[in-house]
């Protein structure tokens, strides 16, 4: 579950607003929104990038406003990847996680096993993409956030990166946050959220 309670925060000259919302567990909410509405902002508040001046974060039930980011349990797909340039494919999956069968059986599964041995320097931008999704998810975090993740995909493999992080989410029971403007990304999320003027509304949705 991803509980936001009262949120507020302030980035330069704009600030987020009494935000309430939760995500149920396991479930693929999808929050969409004009530019600038706010949308990254609220996932850098969950992940723990940018501190909240109001309110609380939980994950799973837990209070985690004042937890590291790496003490969350949470997951982080940033729009450009962001992937560290002075590693290997493998190396960047790697990170956060020692299992390395882990690694291997998320790499097989969205096809750049054959792209381990390469350094960042050599890969697509979809490539990068599918490489930051794999990174994100081998740690097995409780919850996923997902800012434009599959927008430098196209054709054949953003088909079959759709339908296997689609299928992986309901086996692993990954409570998902997914910022899209995409229709065919947005059709994933079984649940909406719509960002507006710094405020959330939240229809169908729990509220605090």
């Amino acid at each position: 579950m991803i509980e936001c309670v009262h949120i507020g925060a302030r980035v330069g000259n704009f600030e987020i607003r009494d935000v309430d919302f939760v995500v149920p567990t396991a479930a693929h909410c999808v929050l969409t929104g004009p530019t600038a509405s706010g949308k990254t902002t609220l996932l850098e508040i969950i992940a723990g990038a940018v501190a909240p001046t109001t309110g609380n974060v939980r994950i799973a039930g837990l209070d985690v406003t004042a937890n590291a980011p790496e003490l969350r349990g949470v997951g982080l797909v940033p729009q450009h990847g962001y992937l560290f340039p002075h590693l290997s494919t493998q190396e960047n999956i790697s990170y956060g996680t020692r299992d390395a069968g882990t690694v291997s059986s998320i790499a097989k599964r969205f096809g750049i096993e054959h792209l381990m041995d390469r350094r960042v320097a050599a890969l697509s931008g979809g490539e990068r993409q599918i490489v930051a999704l794999c990174r994100a998810l081998a740690p097995q975090p409780r919850a996923l956030l997902l800012d434009e993740p599959f927008s430098a995909l196209d054709g054949q493999r953003r088909s079959v990166v759709l339908r296997e992080f689609a299928e992986l989410q309901a086996d692993w029971g990954i409570t998902v946050l997914h910022v899209t403007h995409d229709e065919t990304d947005a059709a994933l999320g079984t649940l909406r959220l719509a960002m507006a003027d710094g405020l959330v509304s939240s229809a169908g949705l729990a509220r605090t």
